[in-house]
């Protein structure tokens, strides 16, 4: 009796293991590749620390209307994940409502992966997530090998309403399990 309740613990264990090892780990910090990425308009960027409601983000701090295109291998299995808000370009003049726009390209195609529609009411973060897992990885085909494709990440912000806003995109980033991490660390150096 006692071996089986040994053999219990040990797999209650290992499940624990394996939770361990799909922990998402930060592959890329798109902080760091912003000096390489394509900004339109070319001025009005800014890296820098916002607060909003007692949390602080490092943020990529974009004019509205803009688009940031980052050029970059990606991760298997990897996330893109990041809190975005808006502010007024000054304190007298209330900020107006943004779109905020996540795409993908590869120089042929351009693919919408995620939006949101930011308005001055809702203040503080708001989380956005997209997959971006169908762009790495080993796929069943001759021709189509997304590990070799430098892809164009696109963060892009567009004016809704006339008031003129400036959009955060808070701590920035490409998460993926540890072995995508792993992967990946070691194919970058390829790209380099």
């Amino acid at each position: 009796m006692n071996r089986h309740v040994l053999s219990i613990v040990v797999v209650i264990l290992c499940a624990g293991c394996r939770h361990v090892e799909e922990t998402s780990v930060a592959a890329v910090n798109l902080l760091r590749e912003f000096e390489a990425a394509d900004k339109r308009p070319s001025t009005g960027f800014e890296i820098a620390d916002r607060e909003i409601d007692g949390i602080s983000h490092p943020s990529i701090v974009a004019p509205v209307p803009s688009r940031l295109t980052i050029p970059l291998p990606l991760p298997r299995h990897g996330v893109l994940r990041a809190f975005v808000s808006l502010e007024s370009v000054a304190d007298d003049v209330p900020a107006a409502p943004i779109h905020l726009r996540i795409g993908i390209s590869d120089d042929r195609i351009y693919e919408r992966l995620a939006d949101v529609d930011l308005s001055p009411a809702h203040r503080g973060w708001t989380l956005i997530r997209t997959d971006l897992s169908a762009y790495a990885g080993r796929k069943w085909s001759l021709f189509y090998h997304p590990d070799r494709v430098m892809w164009r990440i696109v963060l892009a912000a567009d004016a809704i309403g006339g008031e003129p806003a400036r959009a955060l995109w808070g701590s920035p980033e490409i998460v993926t399990d540890r072995a995508g991490a792993k992967e990946y660390s070691a194919r970058r150096q390829r790209f380099r």
